[in-house]
This record gives C-alpha cells, sequence and structure tokens, in this order.
C-alpha cells in the first residue's frame, strides 16, 4: 500500500511538473510575442507569484486539515481550468495579454499548496530512515521531466507556435488527476473533521511558523534560500530576451538551455542518491547556494550560448545538494501532524522575494542590460552563503539529528479544536 501510494506520488508529480514545462514556456512566449516588453515579462512572472505567496499564507492549514489526495487532485483540476483561459481564447484569435495574466494567477493560487502539499506526504510513504533518498528520487523525476520537457517544448513551440505547447500542458494535468484520483487512501490528516473556527484556523497558521521560532537555524537557510530564489527568479525571467536578443537564438535554444539545467540537476541527484545520509549539511547546503550564484554570475560575465549550457548544466548540479537536504531535515523534524502547513511556510519563505525579483530583474534589465542583471544577482547568493558561514546556529544541523527531533516534539502542540 505505501509503495503503491509513494509511486503514484511520483507519477502525479512527474506529470504535473512535465505539463508545467511546457506551459510556463508558452505563457512566456506568447506574451513576449505580444508585447516585446521585458517589463511584461517581469509582470508575468508577479501575476503568477503574488497569489502565490499569498494562499501559501493563508491557506497553509489546508494541507493538514484536508484529505491529502483528493486536495491535490482539486488544485490539479482548478489549474487545468485556468489553463483552458488561454488555450481556448488563442485558439479561437482572441487572446489578449490579461488573458495570460489571469492564467497564470489562477495556476499561481492553485500552486501555492500543490507542491506543499505532496512533500507533506511523502514522510508517510517512505519511512524515516529512507527520506533523503525518497526526496532525491522525487526531485530526479521532477527533473527528469525538467530535462525532457523544455527541448521538446521549446522545439514544439518553434515549429507550430505557443498553443499546441498548451495544449500538451493540458493533457499532463488530466493524466495527474486521473492518477490522484487512483491512488490508495492515505493516512488521514490529524485535523480531518475536526471542527472549523477562525481562532482555531489563525492558531494553525501561527503553528506553521511556531518551527521556526523554536529552529533558527532553519529559518537562516530558508532566509537565504528566499535570496537564491530572488536572484534566480530575476535570471530565469528574463532567459528568453536573454536568448533572442544576447545570444540570437530562437525557441529551441531556450528550450535546450533549460535541458542543460535540469540534465545537471540530475546528476547532482544521482550523487546524492549514491552517497546517500550527509553529516556535514551545513557546509553542503551553504557551497549550494554559493554555486548556483557562481554559475548564474558567469553569464553576465561570458555571454555566450557554448558557456551558458556549461553555466546552467553546472548550476543545476549544485542544486539538488540543498534542496534534497533541506526537504529531508523537513521531513525529519516537522512533527507528522504539521507537516503540511509547515512546507507551506517553508516554500512561503523560500518563494517571498520572488515577485520582488521578477520586477526589479525586469527593471534591471531595461536600465543596465541583461548582463549587467546576470552578474550582480549572480553574486548575491554567493556573498550571503559566505556571511552566512560564521553564523553559530547552522552547526546544529550537521551530524546526528535526535536531540533536535525530541526539541521538536513537546513545542508544537496538536490542535484539536
Amino acid at each position: 500500500m505505501l509503495k503503491r501510494s509513494y509511486y503514484g506520488l511520483l507519477a502525479t508529480v512527474t506529470l504535473s511538473s512535465f505539463g508545467d514545462v511546457f506551459g510556463l514556456l508558452a505563457m512566456e512566449w506568447l506574451v513576449y510575442e505580444l508585447t516585446a516588453s521585458k517589463l511584461a515579462m517581469g509582470a508575468m512572472a508577479l501575476s503568477f507569484s503574488i497569489p502565490e505567496i499569498t494562499l501559501r499564507l493563508i491557506g497553509s492549514p489546508l494541507s493538514d486539515r484536508l484529505h491529502r489526495g483528493r486536495f491535490m487532485a482539486g488544485l490539479a483540476a482548478l489549474r487545468l481550468l485556468a489553463l483552458m483561459l488561454p488555450l481556448s481564447l488563442g485558439l479561437a484569435g482572441q487572446l489578449q495579454v490579461w488573458h495570460l495574466f489571469l492564467a497564470a494567477g489562477l495556476s499561481g493560487a492553485c500552486s501555492a499548496l500543490f507542491m506543499p502539499t505532496a512533500m507533506a506526504v511523502v514522510p508517510g510513504v517512505a519511512g524515516e530512515r529512507k527520506l533523503t533518498r525518497a526526496f532525491a528520487v522525487i526531485d530526479g523525476c521532477r527533473n527528469a521531466a525538467g530535462m525532457l520537457g523544455p527541448a521538446l517544448s521549446g522545439a514544439l513551440t518553434a515549429a507550430a507556435g505557443a498553443l499546441p505547447t498548451l495544449g500538451i500542458n493540458a493533457v499532463c494535468y488530466m493524466a495527474a488527476i486521473a492518477t490522484l484520483l487512483w491512488l490508495p487512501k492515505m493516512q488521514k490528516p490529524s485535523a480531518v473533521g475536526t471542527s472549523f473556527s477562525l481562532t482555531a484556523y489563525i492558531r494553525e497558521i501561527g503553528e506553521g511558523f511556531s518551527f521556526y521560532r523554536n529552529f533558527p537555524a532553519m529559518l537562516s537557510i530558508m532566509g537565504m534560500v528566499s535570496i537564491s530564489n530572488m536572484s534566480n527568479i530575476a535570471i530565469w525571467t528574463m532567459m528568453i530576451p536573454f536568448v533572442r536578443e544576447v545570444l540570437h537564438r530562437d525557441a529551441a535554444a531556450m528550450g535546450t538551455l533549460t535541458t542543460a539545467s535540469a540534465v545537471g540537476t540530475l546528476a547532482g541527484l544521482a550523487v546524492i542518491s549514491w552517497i546517500g545520509e550527509i553529516h556535514k549539511r551545513r557546509t553542503v547546503m551553504l557551497g549550494s547556494l554559493a554555486a548556483i550564484g557562481f554559475f548564474n554570475a558567469l553569464l553576465g560575465l561570458f555571454p555566450s550560448y557554448p558557456l551558458a549550457l556549461f553555466a546552467l548544466g553546472a548550476a543545476g548540479a549544485a542544486g539538488p545538494f540543498f534542496s534534497s537536504l533541506s526537504s529531508s531535515l523537513h521531513g525529519t523534524l516537522v512533527p507528522g501532524h504539521l507537516q503540511g502547513r509547515v512546507n507551506s511556510i517553508r516554500f512561503l519563505i523560500g518563494g517571498g522575494l520572488q515577485p520582488v525579483g521578477a520586477f526589479a530583474g525586469a527593471a534591471i534589465a531595461e536600465l543596465y542590460g541583461l548582463p549587467f542583471l546576470f552578474l550582480s544577482l549572480g553574486l548575491l547568493p554567493v556573498l550571503c552563503s559566505a556571511a552566512a558561514a560564521f553564523l553559530p546556529s547552522l552547526r546544529s544541523l550537521n551530524g546526528d539529528l535526535s536531540a533536535l527531533q525530541t526539541k521538536s516534539q513537546p513545542k508544537v502542540p496538536i490542535t484539536t479544536s
């Protein structure tokens, strides 16, 4: 039963990730074709990020209150409906930029709780001793989709346009919904069936934050993730203008660059799966964030297509050394009844500065050019990681975690009201 749940979850995450690659590239390409504006590209990212961040805050207890499999299926269905808006209007020849912004906003609102809910399911179907590998395999499936999807979506967009690419996204969401409905019944979160009250709901939101109050080392880590993600969203939001204006390439090249990043990520995940448990988590996690920033900065120093392939592949290889360790730490330290809301707050903190990055990246690119944007925002996480190396609290993340697990249990009570 647990194996079926785990592999079904893998299939769901893979399908949705594969579809997201097609949908994201298609909508960004449509925005750029309609406007040819870097600021419009930034506004597109904002229209996705702001609803996502808002719902992660106010909706964080839902993953612990609802049946997680059905909840994820409902979120996927809403994302499918949002996608059908630009697809149907585009086929009818009536597509406007605001339709894409609206679809991105609805999609962002649904994605806010989809991955946190999926991450909340993993500890219950994988086993505590296998968490690092379990999260690494999930990340591997996501990035395998990311490896195959960009090249295919870029080639399809270059050959047939963005609307058929959106159609592939719709098919993937339908398959993901079917997979979720096929999954066996999972263990119910402790809050399922409890009566609703506004006071209890607000308290549950606070319980998600309380984990980070009790573990300042994890809060510091997530603060650095927020800065790194701000840098990454600014760079990737401007990647299409970078490909077209600086590298003078087409959509197929854009897909190949994204694939290079995904190939690097798979290589990093393979190394993590081979190593297994890592005890020097602090050093590895800080080094991972610094490496990502360094290789992104190379894009600004030496803007050429071959170097871009190398730099994005290397940055992709560095990423899993942080993400898998962070996921396993959360899976180990967070009590089971709080997994949903803490993961929501985790994604909220990690993505909290993404709207700033999207807007600032577009403004910097307009004022100073794309190479300067990539160089300056690439170096930012490098400097933050170097400064964080002097924080003594981060040493508690190394070695055996049993003392931290004991600390986590009495600090956060189970909500019963």
